[in-house]
């Protein structure tokens, strides 16, 4: 996408950003975010408001608090009014101020490619220096995500020490082809080690990429693992015309972004290996949700369109991102959730499903998932890229009894409050990088 030759997003002045009555205060938080704020559209933009979130609740009176968002204009696709105005009632209470980032897409896209990316990171230092000019000292600083990798070469050096940077995923992991992206989020990594900086890890399985893959130092690895907040464990009612008719008593759920490295494709293929297992032929309805922010279909969502018509599987695809999909997690006709992908960082599809007590949840073992899904205790897992082993899981899931499906539903709710509870996760974090910013 060509790049806009100067257009900034309107701010307020940075002088109001960590004042109060027009005394300048020592320190101050600042969370930079590329998906999440004026919108989600991937499960990075879910995660990202749930820590928003938990810093509220955490947060202490009187710190200055300024969230700095990739700047999106109402007339994107990918603005959501709606969730723009839930995130600033979200903020309003602790009197967060908003400081929009270009990236040089005149608002039309959070993310955009590489040169994005370099603009969003010239922008973010103009910013956050200028900010920090009228401090004490430098604010703590938390950027999330790939489009933020590098943040820490437009810096000033004394703020680095004071920054960590929260990788949901890499180029090496989504996008390994593209050399020069794979080569600028390495070189941003390392200026931001040299600095002194941190970066966050969201799973166990992200820790091993980013120390074996990218060489990042165990030292400088700071734990921010992912999880639901307490809002997001309460289910919505479900959304019933998303469903068709003649599937709401009896369909299989997957939804994610319309990308190959959710292995959509491996499910289709699993459903026509499964058909010939069962009476008639006849599986319960796919519900597929492969979306994303676009009107039109892409070729990836068209090239699954024609993989079911070739394959014969009774699919409903979905291929606009609406947040009411995820209601269907909590809808009674659903039969299970079905998480087939080839590489994950983490995936919140399966906590999700948790929350909801939907069950059983079949997940391939890629990446993170691996560490969400326990087979025969909260689900039932599958080697990531192999339909047979898919289809396996998923006849297993099939075979359930009510009695089965209730232990999975603890169990998973079990999970959550154990091990995935969020709010605990972000206040440890936020002692650590931020102290005097914590009630």
């Amino acid at each position: 996408m060509a790049l806009a030759a100067g257009r900034r997003p309107r701010r307020d002045s940075p002088a109001r950003y960590c004042t109060a009555g027009g005394v300048v205060m020592a320190r101050g938080l600042i969370v930079c975010v590329h998906d999440g704020f004026y919108g989600a559209g991937t499960g990075a933009g879910y995660a990202n408001r749930a820590f928003l979130r938990a810093t509220v609740r955490h947060l202490a009176p009187r710190v200055p608090l300024v969230v700095a968002p990739v700047y999106l204009a109402p007339a994107s696709p990918e603005y959501d009014a709606q969730w723009a105005g839930d995130t600033a009632r979200m903020l309003r209470p602790v009197g967060a101020h908003v400081a929009p980032l270009s990236n040089g897409t005149d608002g039309v896209t959070r993310f955009g490619g590489l040169a994005a990316f370099q603009h969003l990171a010239d922008d973010t230092g103009r910013v956050l220096s200028d900010i920090a000019a009228r401090l004490d000292e430098p604010p703590a600083v938390v950027a999330f995500d790939v489009p933020f990798s590098g943040v820490a070469m437009h810096l000033p050096s004394t703020y680095l020490p004071h920054l960590t940077y929260v990788p949901r995923s890499s180029a090496l992991q989504h996008d390994p082809d593209n050399s020069e992206r794979v080569d600028y989020e390495r070189r941003g990594l390392a200026a931001a080690v040299a600095g002194g900086a941190r970066v966050g890890v969201i799973s166990a399985y992200m820790r091993r990429h980013l120390q074996e893959e990218l060489a990042v130092p165990a030292g400088a690895l700071i734990d921010l693992p992912d999880g639901l907040t307490a809002d997001e464990r309460r289910a919505l009612p479900p959304a019933d015309d998303l469903v068709p008719a003649a599937g709401r008593a009896d369909f299989l759920l997957a939804l994610g972004r319309a990308e190959p490295y959710k292995g959509f494709e491996d499910l289709l293929d699993a459903l026509a290996l499964l058909r010939s297992d069962y009476p008639g032929g006849r599986l319960p309805h796919l519900v597929l949700a492969a979306v994303t922010d676009s009107q039109s279909a892409s070729p990836y969502q068209r090239q699954l369109a024609d993989r079911a018509a070739e394959l014969g599987v009774d699919v409903s695809l979905h291929t606009r991102f609406d947040p009411r999909l995820r209601t269907l997690l909590a809808h009674p006709g659903l039969r299970a959730v079905v998480v087939p992908s080839r590489q994950e960082p983490f995936g919140r599809i399966p906590l999700e499903a948790f929350a909801a007590g939907a069950a059983p949840v079949v997940a391939t073992t890629a990446g993170g998932l691996a560490e969400q899904v326990t087979d025969g205790l909260t689900g039932f897992t599958a080697e990531p890229g192999r339909p047979d082993s898919l289809a396996a899981a998923i006849d297993r899931a099939l075979a359930t009894t009510p009695k089965q499906r209730d232990r999975m539903r603890r169990a998973g709710q079990d999970a959550l409050t154990s091990r995935f509870d969020h709010d605990a996760a972000v206040g440890r974090f936020l002692r650590t990088v931020a102290p005097w910013a914590v009630r």
